[in-house]
């Protein structure tokens, strides 16, 4: 790959071109030195190459970059390349702007003996608990690098991240919503059949997961698709999982203007009958 130098943003930071003429950011101690418009990027000293194609993100991504010291982007890196690893995903590139400004922010704070209370922790911790552990390595990181021992709730925030990184570029305040939405649906489930859940059970795992994919799913469209004599089938056996569904149902639709379908409505019987069956013959 022939990249030439489009602008030099700093040392260690700039702009280059490939052969099609699609723009790349690139990260290297000096590889911006003397380099002027044009040159041959030098190629040994590329450390990491940014495809962040819109416009507005590459100016986000390089306005940050004058500001933020790089070792705190190296560091940055080497916590995105350990999750992608514990996680077994691909980030976008974009990850690096809110979580290099977030990793900055967080050490800066951590100096002056600040560290602020994430008020979804225990949540966090419970329906994204693979994120959660990655993000602890991700403290064990900063603590080596920078000297500094971060609390639980410093993970919870690292850990939206990680879950924002895997889903589209999906805002992280979406990802603070989706969390909130999941507790609200569990404790319908908890109010309706008075009863509180294993949330150790497989089938606690499925339902939490079911719905973090049904959140997904509604910010694009529902599967219109209906299933009504199954749908009336398991309403007419599992009457009471059909009312704590419509329960559900009332709540998301105050919640998202959004209306379930007969297909939704079987799919959150099912999970909720397998999810409340263990708990109500052991209370």
């Amino acid at each position: 790959m022939k990249l030439r130098v489009k602008k030099v943003f700093n040392n260690n930071i700039l702009l280059a071109e490939d052969e099609n003429l699609l723009e790349v950011i690139l990260m290297g101690r000096g590889i911006g030195y003397a380099m002027k418009p044009g040159d041959p990027a030098d190629e040994s000293k590329i450390d990491k190459v940014f495809k962040i194609t819109a416009h507005q993100q590459q100016e986000d991504f390089v306005k940050l970059m004058k500001e933020i010291p790089i070792n705190h982007l190296e560091l940055t890196k080497k916590i995105v390349e350990m999750a992608q690893k514990e996680l077994n995903v691909q980030f976008d590139d974009v990850i690096y702007i809110g979580l290099t400004d977030h990793i900055h922010f967080v050490i800066k704070r951590a100096k002056q003996n600040e560290q602020l209370k994430n008020a979804l922790l225990w949540e966090i911790k419970k329906f994204y608990p693979r994120e959660f552990a990655a993000s602890m390595k991700a403290l064990e990181l900063i603590e080596y690098s920078e000297g500094l021992q971060l609390t639980e709730d410093e993970a919870s925030f690292i850990a939206m991240h990680f879950v924002n990184g895997q889903q589209s570029g999906e805002a992280i305040r979406e990802t603070v919503e989706a969390t909130q939405i999941i507790q609200d649906i569990l404790n319908i489930i908890k109010f309706h059949y008075k009863i509180d859940l294993n949330e150790n059970s497989i089938n606690y795992s499925r339902f939490i997961t079911h719905i973090r994919f049904f959140l997904q799913r509604i910010r694009g469209s529902l599967n219109v698709s209906e299933d009504d004599y199954l749908f009336e089938k398991v309403k007419e056996k599992y009457p009471d999982a059909y009312a704590c569904a419509s329960r559900i149902k009332t709540y998301l639709d105050a919640k998202l203007g959004v209306e379930l379908t007969h297909e939704e409505m079987l799919y959150f019987m099912l999970h909720i009958r397998r999810l409340t069956e263990r708990e109500k013959s052991q209370a």
